[in-house]
């Protein structure tokens, strides 16, 4: 299991292929690809985490209960249509309309992508707190949240080829 995992339920074998060669082709571990509610219930059930991409009707289930029902460590990207959509009470789910661009469903699936979980720990406690000092200074001076100075200094130290205490660094000197 990775967080790579990426679990598609639509029951239309055809869109549920489509689905899984665009989530492969765009590096991502297609783990299984269903057609029914209680085949993808079932296979979440082997797996602590990863990304659901799935319709919004199935002759088994009601979307809505589904979507109660997928653990909170998934992501989930619901397609459909805008009146579907909008019929669909989960908070937490991307929601993208059909024609899907894909593009924009492996940009969702990148943002949905669990980070790892020993990203932290393998940081010094000095260099966590330089990144700290870094995030307070981008909230202070640019008005950014704690999760968007987060990503700005991911985003810089990946544009940059530096690790994030370098960027950090930089950033307050």
């Amino acid at each position: 299991m990775t967080g790579n995992d990426v679990f598609i339920a639509f029951p239309n074998k055809n869109t549920a292929l489509a689905v899984a060669k665009t989530a492969m082709a765009a590096g991502f571990n297609a783990a299984c690809a269903v057609l029914s509610a209680n085949a993808l219930r079932q296979k979440l059930g082997y797996y602590d985490g990863g990304i659901v991409i799935c319709g919004c009707r199935f002759p088994d289930a009601n979307i809505n209960e589904l979507l109660q029902d997928i653990p909170e460590t998934f992501g989930i990207i619901l397609i459909g249509t805008p009146d579907m959509l909008n019929n669909c009470d989960c908070e937490r789910a991307v929601k993208l309309a059909v024609p899907i661009n894909t593009a924009q469903l492996v940009c969702y699936m990148d943002m949905l992508r669990p980070e790892p979980s020993n990203a932290h720990k393998s940081r010094s406690p000095k260099d966590r707190a330089i990144i700290d000092k870094a995030k307070r200074y981008l909230i202070s001076h640019y008005n950014m949240t704690e999760p968007q100075a987060h990503k700005y200094l991911e985003k810089k130290s990946m544009e940059t080829g530096r690790t994030m205490t370098e960027t950090a660094k930089r950033i307050l000197n």
